[in-house]
């Protein structure tokens, strides 16, 4: 009975939650876990003092593998963690069920111990009255749903209920059922109208009509009810972090789960305006005041599944600044709720008695030798021995503070003033650029909050000059002038703090086409431009020596994409690798090759004519050509080719041999040229 009891009480957390924890350290135990949960076993006392040992399921897949001074091993450590002999696993699916063995080992390696438990993924379970016109039910994804259809089918002649009024799931006649569409997943109860359905998926969701008829097949009833599927909340993580005014901001996640809602309690109440600084308790970010502290907790709920996570908030300092006040008409600030330390005096120890007051009216501080001290705002402020230290500063705080001294006779032997100035710190600082049409870079740099803020800027760690600069210096707004780019930072300071952001600027000049016809030309940021693909080949010359003879290959390449043509000048490369000089230059090499053929056949001319007379010796000649070549590459998308398109012309001349070596009348195919050394 007890086991039962136990069970029953198991599903009952599995149905209200999606965390479980069961002890495991027995031989045979029973676990459950909720479909998409987390579940929390408690494998051993403790892990430190086991040699060595190993976790598997089904006698199979090992899990977990550690043990004393070993490197823990783990499976599945994407979606659990294990300390100290307590094994926690999220993300639960169906797969995750199965018999786990736990097996122990001691230092000479024998089995010391093994013990099973059985692990059972349930979807989570819901139950909703639908014998109300128009009830709305939800389910859990995965999980179950039991509908309250009627009281009892048994006086009820004939019954239908349809989804969307179009498919009929479920027919019957007084407590026999004619047919259900989906019985492998699911159970209809005539005795009491109860309809179980398992597995749940969003196609489930919808409008469900339930019609009844009497004998003479009159409808005699109709009620409707929308069932809603949605997936269970888990998983909550809570971050916080400390604001540089002592504020408090938490951020609370689930990790899946439909429309989550959240709420907040600390201590066990629900948070109070008191204690938000903004948000509510039903966000899921919140930032508390200054000496806000306890242990909150951060409940993430939706129609079929809570889960709640914990955490001990502890006050958070603001920013602390120190002053020394021991100068008469000293100015010092303090950031607002932060902490300010005053040093007022060298010692107390040697003055009678003094006092300490703002503004001349309000005595904060009074004391003196063999004195009490009495601190007006002692509940958060500290007085030692000459300094002076105020916590939870606020604008209030600022003002005219003036010390005084007295002898044991009772006469003033000094005064000064200090002049307290409360501000509200810097912080995140936004760093905004823009290409501007004359190549310029218009650079703006904001904070947020912060008083009587002050900016300055740097580039690659130099301040910037007037040669960089167009506008602007001091100011939060800056245009550099055209050219200039490199590692720019702005830095946001005032008296109380300071903050920075840097970002690399760099302005571009595109000039393309697009595929549509659309001409782009305009200076833009490098970093982020997309208009037109650069140039990415630049123009080459290759040189490559084959005994005497020399080769040079000039190169241009027109780099094209799938849609658009990029243009570029570059004022530093000769002029022949502009791609708009493509057109002159072929003509010019045209009419070159038209000469050379001119010569070519000149020189064989006279070549004949001189074929019978004795031929002088000449010397080594150092033979050179030209291999000059325009290509079209082409990228996904065929360009049209240039009209004009040479390949490249070659003049070759063999060294000649010092003997006289007859030639045949009609054998010209090159031209000698001779070169006088």
């Amino acid at each position: 009975m007890e086991a039962v009891f136990g069970l029953l009480l198991m599903l009952l957390r599995v149905s209200h939650g999606v965390e479980t924890s069961c002890d495991g350290r027995q031989d045979g135990a029973q676990c459950y876990g909720a479909l998409g949960g987390t579940v929390v076993l408690q494998l051993m006392d403790s892990a430190s003092e086991i040699f060595r040992y190993e976790w598997s399921k089904n006698n199979k897949t090992a899990i977990l593998q550690g043990g004393k001074n070993k490197k823990l091993i783990n499976q599945i450590e994407k979606r659990s963690s294990f300390s100290d002999g307590t094994f926690r696993i999220n993300s639960l699916s169906r797969t995750d069920s199965g018999e786990y063995t736990l097996q122990t080992y001691d230092s000479s390696g024998q089995r010391s111990e093994q013990r099973t438990l059985q692990l059972f993924i349930q979807g989570v379970e819901a139950y909703c009255d639908g014998r109300q016109d128009g009830a709305q039910c939800y389910g859990a994804l995965g999980g179950t749903v039991v509908l309250q259809l009627m009281d009892s089918t048994s006086e009820i002649f004939r019954y239908e209920w349809k989804k969307n009024k179009i498919i009929t799931i479920l027919r019957g006649k007084k407590n026999n059922i004619v047919f259900n569409v989906i019985d492998d997943r699911s159970f209809f109860t005539p005795s009491d109208g109860t309809f179980r359905i398992n597995n749940l998926s969003r196609t489930d969701s919808g409008e469900y009509t339930l019609q009844t008829y009497d004998s003479s097949g009159q409808r005699s009833e109709q009620r409707t009810l929308q069932l809603f599927i949605q997936a269970p909340v888990s998983s909550v993580l809570l971050v916080s972090e400390c604001l540089s005014q002592g504020w408090t901001r938490v951020s609370c996640s689930s990790e899946g789960g439909d429309s989550p809602q959240y709420s907040w309690t600390l201590d066990g109440h629900t948070l109070t305006d008191a204690e938000l600084l903004s948000g509510n308790h039903e966000t899921n970010n919140i930032i508390l005041k200054q000496d806000v502290s306890g242990r909150l907790v951060c409940s993430v709920r939706n129609h079929i599944s809570s889960v709640s996570r914990e955490e001990n908030i502890s006050t958070c300092k603001g920013v602390e600044t120190s002053c020394d006040g021991r100068q008469d008409g000293a100015q010092c600030y303090g950031a607002l709720g932060g902490t300010v330390v005053l040093q007022l005096m060298d010692s107390t120890s040697e003055i009678f008695r003094y006092e300490w007051s703002k503004n001349n009216k309000t005595a904060i501080l009074q004391g003196g030798k063999n004195k009490k001290l009495i601190n007006q705002i002692e509940n958060r402020s500290s007085f030692s021995d000459g300094t002076f230290r105020i916590n939870n500063l606020s604008r209030n705080d600022s003002g005219e503070y003036t010390l005084q001294t007295y002898d044991s006779s009772g006469q003033r032997s000094e005064q000064r003033t200090l002049q307290l100035f409360i501000q509200a710190p810097v912080s995140s600082v936004l760093l905004v650029s823009e290409c501007l049409s004359q190549g310029w870079t218009r650079v703006s740099c904001s904070s947020e909050g912060g008083d009587s803020p002050q900016y300055s800027w740097t580039l690659d760690g130099h301040t910037l000059t007037d040669a960089e600069l167009l506008s602007g210096n001091q100011t939060n707004n800056i245009i550099l002038k055209q050219d200039v780019s490199g590692r720019l930072v702005c830095s946001v300071r005032n008296h109380v703090s300071s903050v920075s952001r840097e970002e690399r600027i760099s302005c571009i000049f595109i000039n393309c086409t697009l595929s549509n016809g659309t001409h782009i030309s305009q200076w833009v940021s490098a970093a982020t431009n997309t208009l037109c693909i650069e140039l990415t080949t630049a123009p080459t010359t290759e040189t490559s020596t084959v005994g005497k003879e020399t080769v040079n290959t000039v190169t241009i390449t027109n780099v094209t994409s799938s849609n658009q043509t990029v243009t570029s000048s570059i004022s530093d490369d000769p002029w022949y690798f502009r791609k708009n000089n493509v057109v002159a230059i072929a003509g010019v090499l045209l009419a070159l090759v038209i000469l050379v053929l001119v010569g070519v056949a000149v020189i064989c001319s006279q070549k004949k004519q001189k074929n019978d007379k004795p031929k002088e010796e000449t010397d080594e000649q150092e033979l050179t050509y030209a291999d000059v070549r325009f290509m079209q590459r082409q990228g996904q998308q065929v360009q049209k080719r240039a009209e004009v398109e040479v390949e490249y012309g070659q003049v070759k001349f063999p060294q000649r041999p010092r003997q006289s070596v007859e030639r045949a009348g009609d054998d010209c195919l090159y031209a000698q040229v001779h070169k006088d050394r």
